[in-house]
């Protein structure tokens, strides 16, 4: 199992201020969870977000929000979000 970083691990390793790291964690721009009242990284998932493209991240943090509010809207519904927030992301790429 790979170790947890902290936010001042990862500000080191990115050459940011630890309060931009935990404000992209915050606004879940960041791969990162939050145990408690701390914020954690995996390497691999900081490796895999700075490699990784623009549009495909900003997709993945809108079907997360997406299916968090799935409880209070249709089946019928979502599938039309994630279709709109699909040509939106694909738009901007």
């Amino acid at each position: 199992m790979e170790k947890a970083l902290t936010i001042m691990e990862v500000s080191k390793i990115l050459s940011l201020s630890p309060i931009t790291v935990y404000r992209l964690a915050r606004k879940g721009e960041i791969p990162a969870v939050r145990v408690g009242r701390c914020w954690r990284f995996t390497q691999e998932a900081i490796n895999k977000w700075l490699a990784g493209k623009p549009w495909e991240q900003k997709l993945e943090t809108l079907l997360e929000k997406m299916w968090r509010r799935t409880d209070r809207i249709s089946a019928d519904k979502v599938d039309q979000e994630i279709k709109k927030a699909v040509k939106a992301v694909r738009g901007h790429a």
